[in-house]
């Protein structure tokens, strides 16, 4: 275990995070960073399903099979690599919130 230190500044401010101990405060902490992230890709995901009408999978193999109309279109390229960035992101952060709620 690693000890470190905080201000009273910031010992003050934890005072309103949910947890008895300092461990608990922080992992409440990453805990809801991690799940506004994860809201945030998930939002951006059903943006790119909503726009497609398909989920990443079937575009991608749409893609793949040359099934995507205006494939290469700077647009339909660019919604490619965001979309699968943010699916990306999604399983990291997924991910993330499994180690910390083995951790707890």
């Amino acid at each position: 275990m690693k000890t470190i230190s905080l201000s009273e500044e910031i010992l003050d401010k934890l005072k309103i995070i949910e947890g008895k101990e300092i461990d608990e405060k922080i992992f409440n902490l990453l805990e809801t960073n991690a799940l506004m992230r994860l809201k945030e890709c998930e939002e951006r995901i059903f943006e790119f399903e909503s726009r497609h009408g398909l989920d990443f999978e079937m575009f991608r193999k749409q893609w793949e099979n040359e099934a995507i109309k205006d494939k290469h279109s700077h647009r339909v390229e660019r919604d490619f690599m965001e979309w699968e960035g943010f699916e990306f992101e999604r399983k990291k952060w997924l991910k993330f919130l499994r180690d910390i709620k083995e951790k707890v």
